[in-house]
């Protein structure tokens, strides 16, 4: 039977079918650990001629390194504890969680910290496990990278081989020549391409413990230590975490209060006159901030969408007020008509209400006004369809 195109699934089958195909690949996944633990324990990489069960991984079963490593972690997790197995092929575990949970699992604390891992994200078992054993947080303070000419300059260091035998004898390659000189005919100059931007990492050092590591540029150092010296009476040790927190608190309040996720501490004088929803607000795309207060109360900061299964969204990233009742088709901006809903979740129900395909070009056209284009987005959507 000839497999079934997915452009050819309306949205309930694909999604059915995905769910499918998810389970297939947990089954694949926990079949795959148990015949490497079976290969591994005959140590039948030796006989194929592999120093280690890692370098079969990398050269034989064409796996990444992450992914390799992921996979001879979660094995070993397995082997000492079988019953994994089950929570494996049904999800409430991964090859994560599951290398995660390694560090803390016994016998005896397996059926607790499988039910309280499950279906929990990595940073949350991360933390879980944290919570457990604690770890050694990294010394605060700023540490500058080295720039491009220097990391260019300095030595290359020799590649790692996967193999144990003796590696074939290769030519040293000489350094960059000094500024003015020319480089060696066999060595090209690098091309000045930018540096790949590093990625922020939180991670759980203990129950209520966390370590921050971002890559920060020269302008946010100095307002950094700007901020700290503003500070200095406040924070005199001059503690960098106790700045963070701060500068964060300061800048939650700020768009808390924009966003009308915060009250005021001094109530203006028209919100102590508005009510949120005894008096419906004129059709106009301005919110009262009493009412923008309300609605972020009421749906808890977080996208109140609700899928037709009954699931709600609950997403806190990208938010913004969404009109039930659109304005420009007769809506109110009243506690009732309003609801705290994501940005994708927003354009959904723009895209419901007007069809994707009139979302679309007033997408284009709002490019175009960005870019310096001509063209204006339809009176419809300017009344207030992004009440953000």
């Amino acid at each position: 039977m000839p497999a079934i195109a997915p452009s050819a699934l309306d949205s309930t089958l694909l999604a059915q079918r995905l769910r499918e195909l998810a389970g297939q690949e947990r089954d694949v996944q926990v079949e795959f650990l148990l015949h490497l633990e079976e290969f591994d324990r005959r140590r039948a990489y030796v006989e194929a001629g592999y120093p280690s069960l890692w370098a079969y991984c990398l050269e034989v079963l064409h796996l990444r390194e992450g992914a390799a490593g992921r996979r001879i972690q979660a094995m070993r997790v397995l082997c000492r504890f079988p019953s994994l197995e089950d929570a494996l092929r049904d999800g409430r575990l991964g090859l994560s969680t599951v290398q995660l949970l390694g560090q803390v699992l016994t016998e005896e604390n397996l059926p607790d910290l499988v039910g309280r891992a499950a279906y929990r994200t990595k940073a949350e078992v991360d933390h879980l496990v944290a919570s457990l054993q604690a770890r050694t947080a990294p010394r605060t303070g700023l540490r500058k990278l080295p720039d491009r000419a220097s990391a260019a300059s300095a030595p290359a260091l020799p590649l790692a081989t996967v193999h144990a035998g003796p590696a074939e004898p290769q030519e040293a390659i000489p350094a960059p020549a000094a500024a003015g000189g020319s480089l060696p005919p066999t060595v090209s100059a690098l091309p000045d391409v930018p540096r790949p931007k590093a990625r922020a990492e939180t991670r759980a050092v203990s129950e209520s413990g966390w370590s921050l590591r971002v890559t920060i540029d020269r302008g946010c150092k100095e307002d950094l230590e700007t901020l700290t010296a503003l500070l200095s009476h406040k924070i005199p040790d001059g503690d960098l975490a106790a700045v963070l927190r701060e500068a964060i608190r300061c800048a939650v309040e700020k768009h808390g209060k924009r966003k009308g996720a915060i009250a005021p501490e001094r109530q203006r004088k028209a919100d102590r006159e508005t009510r949120p929803s005894a008096e419906p607000a004129a059709p106009t795309s301005t919110i009262p901030a009493i009412v923008r207060r309300e609605v972020w109360k009421r749906d808890g900061g977080r996208c109140a969408w609700v899928a037709p299964d009954g699931r709600r969204c609950d997403s806190r990233w990208q938010l913004e007020l969404d009109h039930i009742q659109p304005l420009a088709l007769g809506g109110l901006s009243t506690l009732d008509n309003l609801r705290v809903a994501c940005k994708p979740h927003n354009l959904l129900h723009a895209e419901q209400t007007y069809g994707r395909e009139h979302m679309d070009r007033f997408r284009r056209e709002s490019v175009s006004e960005r870019t310096g284009h001509a063209g204006t987005a339809p009176a419809a959507i300017q009344q207030g369809l992004w009440a953000t």
